[in-house]
Formats: C-alpha cells, structure tokens, sequence
C-alpha cells in the first residue's frame, strides 16, 4: 500500500500557527488535536512489507508543529517474498517542529526500513524521537533499519543509520539489543552526558541521545534521563 501524508505549518495573524495543508491517504490519516499540533491515526493494520509510506512535514518561519501518533505501528512481513515496509519524513523547517511519534514493532520475519530527513533553515528547532521494539511478547525479533539525516542551514549535521535484528551487520546474539531508542534535537546545545545504558553526545548546535536495551521502557526512560 502506498501512503501519502503532508501537514504545513504557517505562522498566522497575530503569531499563532495555523495548519493550511493537513491532508493523508492510504494507512494513515491526519488529524488536528491541538492549535498547532496533530495526530497520525491508523486507518489499516501494519505496515506489511512492500508497503510505502512519505510524511511530508514544512514548517515556516514562526510557526509552531507538534506531531504524534495515536498507538505504536507493528511492521509485519509481506503475504509473499520478502520486501521491507519502509516509512520517510522528510521535514522542511524554519520554525519549530517536535516529531515524537508512538513505537515500532517489528514482528518476526519483517524488515522495517524508517527514515528521517531534516532540512533546517538559520535559527530552526527540531527534536525527533524514535523508538523501536523487535519482537512482540514471546516472539522472536524482527528487522530494523533506521537512518537519519539533518542538514542545517546548508550543511550536515547528522548522517547515521542503525541497523538492528536477524540479517543486520552488527546483530550478534546473544548480545543483541532487542530495544532502541533516540532523540536528536537541534536548537541548544548541551555536552556529552551519560547514565545507564544511554549516551548523549554534543553537535554544533544541538545533540543526539541514544540507548540500546532488551526492553522498550528501560531504554525510553534511559533517553529521557539524558536529554
């Protein structure tokens, strides 16, 4: 299936933000649940391998957007063969945007692609989140591959991809985390900071936390403990 989302974010009279494009198709819809905020809500099961999803975000200069999901996705493997689902944002921001969407679940035999790509203008705020689980309860894992880019007033910032699960070049069992999770904000700037199993490292203008684990809400309280 071939899902298409797009929200743009313009600064309004009097400062406030208003949402003159908010419009989805296929496996999510887009609904508003605040003045500047909106929710993405599953209007099919999924995603299932070989389905192809693009959220599409800008943000204007002065504008506010907040952006969330309703419940956490579970990837499943295709009816037939073996294609990864793969799920792009791609954000445009010369405001402020806040991406902190609900978790993904990899369930056994499925590979999930996820990609974040960030153009920032001069003076932009992003903070983006992800955090993944392979394997739902008794179930063995499925794969990850996650890969994120920022680009900031022309000129990279980050570029990393992390692969996680069964076919994944650093996945090694026993040792193999099952749970990950991320931040990367741009905006303030903070040092390097560590506790437990989580690290947060500086960027020129931000920083990036992460935490690898064998639960999700170990290594989401990991992260938060350092961001």
């Amino acid at each position: 299936m071939r899902t298409r989302v797009e929200v743009v974010a313009r600064r309004g009279p009097g400062g406030r933000t208003v949402l003159p494009v908010v419009r989805g198709s296929g496996q999510l819809a887009v609904r508003r649940t605040g003045p500047s905020a909106v929710h993405l809500v599953a209007t099919a099961f999924g995603p299932l391998g070989g389905d192809d999803a693009e959220i599409r975000l800008v943000v204007e200069e002065g504008a506010v957007l907040a952006v969330r999901s309703v419940a956490a996705a579970v990837a499943l493997p295709a009816r037939d063969g073996d294609r990864p689902s793969v799920q792009r944002v791609l954000a445009e921001v010369a405001g402020e945007l806040d991406l902190r969407m609900e978790p993904t679940v990899v369930a056994r035999g499925a590979h999930h692609r996820a990609g974040l790509t960030a153009e920032l203008a001069a003076g932009a705020v992003l903070t983006a989140t992800e955090q993944v689980l392979l394997g739902r309860t008794g179930e063995e894992p499925g794969r990850w591959t996650g890969t994120t880019r920022v680009v900031a007033d022309g000129r990279p910032l980050v570029h990393t991809t992390v692969g996680l699960g069964p076919g994944a070049p650093a996945w090694l069992p026993p040792v193999a985390p099952r749970a990950y999770a991320s931040t990367v904000h741009v905006g303030q700037a903070a040092g390097v900071l560590t506790a437990g199993d989580a690290v947060r490292l500086p960027l020129d203008t931000g920083w990036v936390a992460t935490a690898w684990g064998a639960e999700l809400h170990t290594v989401v309280r990991a992260v938060e403990a350092v961001a």
